[in-house]
């Protein structure tokens, strides 16, 4: 703005230098001189100023990443929180752990899958709780590097040699990975989910059963006052009949079957502690008579071991005041069904009239084909569950049924209903 003024102010002296050339030469000079000089000096550059140097802009702050990155966010809706993590356990609780895990897994491995429904789900709590154990341990430095250090593969046997672990320290196995640990933890966890299998499959047969013995009808027998004649009616141990396709299905309309808990094997010897008889019609269990007896000679170590304490039979009746209401609840003409059919003799032998009268028998043990076998394990092969066999009632209708099964298998009921 200054030079532009200079320059305007400098042609107004030249031309008042032209003007007054008329009055005196040394003032026109002069002007002009003037003019010109300032025009000249309005015409050239100013001089840079000295500027202070200023200070470099400050570098962006870079956002954070998870605001930069918006897909680095986390979802809230499906990522789970961060967990702390968990320092290892201190050695001595990571052995303790280590027996813990022993012998849980060893309480598995020998389990039987028979019992009660009550049992079985117990058993079955103590499966998922030890994987659920063993998991967590595997996750600690610690324990695992203790297991790590105990465990070995055995090749030529395909199998983990693992201290306590089992009743032979044996965990049936192959190797599928190069980590020792993964594949010993699949070995153990496979072996704990088989057998929580088992116990599942055996929890529905037990309830299955349970369901049946629930529905019976009890008969409540009366007790005779007087004593039982002395004059025992003759027995003559039966021949077993047999279930073959010539068996008239009529024939098995309504059958009996007896369940008894002794003192002893021989009749002439042992006593009746407990027994149970159950009336099928249609081959399906309809009704039941159950009791405890008190033994003339009292209870003795093969009772006790089948189940019979002194409790149960402190209070019993005795045979012979049982005896008028078994024979009046057995059917002279029904046939008689047992696992063992010489069981017969210890009604007979106290004086049962029904148990002597002319009536088919059947030996169920003889029908399955394996006269070795128990009641347990003939229940196993035909039901692929064992039930639970605590009292004469329970075999009674274990044994009942085992023949309903024969008697399908043999005569075809099924197809033909």
């Amino acid at each position: 703005m200054r030079s532009v003024k200079g320059i305007i102010i400098g042609f107004l002296l030249i031309l008042l230098g032209f003007a007054a050339a008329q009055y005196s030469l040394i003032a026109a000079g002069i002007l002009s001189a003037g003019g010109l000089a300032a025009v000249v000096v309005s015409a050239l550059p100013k001089r840079a100023e000295k500027q202070e140097p200023q200070a470099a802009p400050a570098a962006p702050v870079p956002a954070p990443a998870e605001l930069s990155a918006p897909e680095l966010l986390p979802d809230i809706l499906t990522d789970p929180p961060v967990q702390p993590k968990i320092p290892p356990l201190p050695q001595p609780e990571a052995e303790a752990l280590y027996k813990t895990l022993a012998d849980a897994y060893t309480r598995i491995d020998a389990l039987s899958c028979r019992g009660p429904a009550w049992m079985l789900e117990r058993d079955i709590r103590l499966c998922k709780a030890f994987c659920a154990r063993w998991d967590s341990a595997k996750a600690d430095a610690q324990t695992a590097a203790i297991l790590r250090e105990k465990a070995r593969f055995v090749e030529y046997s395909n199998e983990f040699l693992l201290p306590g672990f089992g009743r032979h320290g044996r965990i049936p196995s192959r190797r599928t990975s190069g980590d020792l640990l993964e594949d010993l933890s699949a070995a153990v966890l496979k072996q704990a989910a088989q057998q929580q299998a088992a116990l599942e499959a055996a929890l529905r047969g037990q309830k299955w059963f349970e369901g049946v013995k629930k529905q019976l009808r009890p008969i409540q027998p009366g007790l005779a006052d007087a004593p039982a004649p002395e004059k025992r009616p003759d027995y003559t141990p039966p021949d077993t009949a047999a279930l073959t396709r010539k068996t008239a299905p009529e024939s098995l309309e309504t059958f009996y079957v007896l369940a008894f808990k002794t003192t002893g094997k021989s009749p002439s010897r042992g006593e009746i502690a407990q027994l149970s008889i159950l009336k099928f019609r249609r081959f399906a269990p309809e009704s039941v008579l159950s009791a405890y007896v008190k033994p003339e000679k009292g209870l003795t170590k093969y009772a006790r071991e089948s189940g019979v304490t002194e409790r149960m039979t402190q209070d019993a009746p005795k045979l012979a005041q049982l005896l008028p209401a078994i024979d009046a609840y057995l059917d002279e003409q029904a046939p008689l069904v047992l696992f063992r059919a010489d069981d017969l003799a210890f009604l007979a032998a106290a004086g049962s009239e029904a148990i002597c009268a002319k009536r088919p028998v059947y030996d169920v043990r003889t029908l399955t084909g394996y006269r070795t076998a128990s009641l347990a394990d003939a229940c196993g092969a035909m039901f692929e569950f064992v039930p639970e066999l605590g009292s004469a009632e329970d075999e009674a209708l274990a044994c009942g049924l085992l023949f309903c099964g024969l008697a399908d298998r043999t005569l075809h009921l099924t197809a033909k209903r």
